[in-house]
């Protein structure tokens, strides 16, 4: 009797196991069904492409635009934004419920197939064998997950997934070993050689200056000027290309990138003079004739701003090109990175430390951060990350005696190693369409973006950062990235605000709204903070204080899209149509 009982008592549980595997097979085929379908339609891009908010947002910056436009514009494409990130979510969710549905699915026929092994009275024996049935189930399941692997393989492989090398390959760049050293001596990191912190502090070499912060140490800078009567306009030069980058200088060199699709193009200009030295075109890397990526109008292929050094330029554009150049024009080394998937363009700038050049590669899929060597073009490291698209540009932030790597996107503000490159935390920072990069004073780093919120981290010698705290409470940047002076957060919105908060605890201590918004980044020095909206050019000089003074307004009579550069005691400033160089005393 106890026997029969434990048959009975298998066999409902083999039931139970076969009717969850059934239910689970049931759900994973419709999860895969719905994955199908959402992947067949024209996709989440088309939310913040589609021609009735590209529509909008024209109306929205013409003269004549209302308020009721303005707003309208706005919410439009808040919409579309979260439209947007709902069908990335989505379709993330559904990949994990799918996974999950197979592994229960395989899991319960297993079970059932388990509970069907048993030595059957041979008097009780029939045709059917419920143990065959189980395994068969088992093994379809199995064939199925195999199948939904391969067919993953071939579409990385199609996708033209940038081979990474062996295990070895990656081990010995994850290890940083100089293949120069000498028997005796002591290894060290590229990020420890080549260019100087202090060689950097009267230059301004890449997007956010030479701290990567939007501040600089540097004097005697203009205070008032005028573009439409010439006053303090030391030249301006007439640009013949597009593009959205800002100018990086070194001694009396300005690097300008531009680009359409066409050609993409490095050029640099005599800072003394304004004269055009030269101008060199990269050349498209790709070998089979891919098309250019689409990009929005306000991004452009040539929206990442280049980074320089004492010897060389370094340039990146969101055909997936990226190229060194000496101070002569001529290529060092050229890198193809392939074709970025990116809703509206690459636009993430260069930064390096040492002899160490860090590329932000986010995008769609198959996101990456890389360092590669300034002199060679070799690659150093190689971190993979499933972090989506980003704009922002990385910050390599000192730490005590070593230095952080900070790389910004929606939900993921990571933190590397920078010799190897080795992650070591992660923290949710904000949310949305990260264009704006991060700020820091000291060991606090912050971080803003609109439709999420503002918050402020301090980093400790050892582990992750200690959230301070955040704000919430109104509108935040969408674009321009914060700067941070003497205690003091300085902020600019595209709704023409500008706001001024404590470090200490994110209170705002004062508030400016203006007509026009802002594109461009706020920059420091002296004591001010240098602000320019986008639509008319007019420069607002205030003083770094925790009462609002406005120390000047300064017209530059064209648009302005680009975050402000301040080397060798003079602005310059890329317009829509012209380069400019302002400095005090000038005719």
């Amino acid at each position: 009797m106890a026997c029969k009982g434990m048959v009975e008592r298998n066999r409902t549980l083999r039931q139970c196991a076969r009717g969850v595997g059934v239910v689970a097979l049931v759900f994973s085929l419709t999860v895969a069904t719905l994955l199908a379908v959402d992947a067949s339609r024209v996709g989440p891009v088309e939310t913040v492409r589609s021609e009735v908010l590209a529509q909008a947002l024209a109306q929205s910056r013409a003269e004549t635009a209302t308020p009721q436009t303005v707003a309208f514009a706005r919410e439009l494409d808040r919409l579309a934004r979260r439209a947007y990130f709902n069908s990335l979510s989505f379709r993330q969710q559904g990949m994990a419920l799918l996974v999950l549905g197979l592994l229960l699915t395989a899991g319960s026929f297993g079970v059932a197939c388990r509970l069907s092994l048993h030595i059957p009275d041979p008097r009780a024996l029939s045709g059917e064998d419920p143990a065959r049935a189980d395994r068969w189930a088992v093994n379809a399941v199995l064939a199925a997950g195999a199948l939904l692997l391969m067919t993953a393989a071939i579409m990385q492989v199609r996708q033209g997934r940038q081979p990474g090398g062996g295990a070895a390959d990656r081990a010995l760049r994850a290890s940083l070993i100089n293949p120069a050293l000498k028997p005796g001596e002591t290894h060290v990191c590229p990020c420890r050689r080549g260019t100087s912190q202090a060689a950097l502090a009267a230059q301004w070499p890449f997007l956010r200056g030479p701290e990567m912060s939007g501040r600089t140490t540097l004097t005697n800078l203009p205070l008032a000027w005028n573009g439409m009567t010439g006053q303090n306009i030391r030249w301006k030069s007439k640009l013949a290309r597009g593009g959205s980058s800002t100018p990086v200088v070194w001694g009396n060199r300005l690097f300008l990138t531009a680009g359409d699709s066409q050609t993409r193009s490095v050029m640099a200009y005599d800072t003394a003079t304004g004269g055009l030295l030269w101008s060199r075109d990269v050349p498209d890397g790709a070998k089979g004739g891919e098309p250019l990526p689409e990009t929005s109008g306000d991004t452009g292929l040539a929206a990442s701003t280049p980074a320089c050094d004492e010897s060389r330029v370094y340039a990146i554009f969101a055909s997936g090109d990226l190229a060194a150049l000496d101070h002569d024009g001529q290529i060092v080394w050229q890198l193809y990175l392939g074709r970025p998937h990116n809703t509206y363009g690459h636009a993430s700038s260069l930064v390096y430390c040492g002899e160490m050049l860090i590329v932000q590669w986010d995008q769609e899929e198959r996101s990456r951060i890389l360092a590669i060597d300034k002199t060679s073009g070799r690659t150093l490291w190689e971190t993979p990350r499933e972090a989506g698209m980003s704009w922002s540009t990385p910050l390599i932030m000192p730490l005590c005696d070593s230095y952080v790597l900070l790389v910004h996107a929606s939900g993921q503000t990571w933190g590397l190693e920078l010799a190897t490159g080795k992650k070591l935390w992660q923290v949710e920072a904000v949310t949305g369409e990260i264009a704006p990069s991060l700020a820091w004073e000291k060991d606090v780093w912050l971080a803003a973006n609109c439709y999420s919120r503002m918050v402020a981290y301090r980093m400790p010698q050892q582990g992750e950062p200690q959230q301070l705290w955040e704000w919430d409470e109104g509108n935040l940047p969408d674009v321009a990235s914060p700067v941070i002076l003497d205690g003091l957060i300085f902020l600019v919105t595209d709704a023409g605000e500008v706001l001024c908060h404590d470090l200490v605890d994110g209170k705002q201590l004062w508030y400016k709204e203006f007509e026009d918004g802002f594109y461009a980044s706020p920059v420091a020095a002296e004591g001010r903070v240098y602000i320019v909206d986008r639509k008319k050019g007019v420069f607002r000089v205030y003083a770094a204080a925790r009462e609002v003074k406005e120390l000047a307004v300064n017209p530059m009579g064209e648009a302005v899209s680009a975050t402000p550069v301040i080397a060798g005691g003079q602005l310059f400033v890329r317009g829509h149509d012209h380069l400019w160089c302002i400095g005090a005393g000038a005719p």
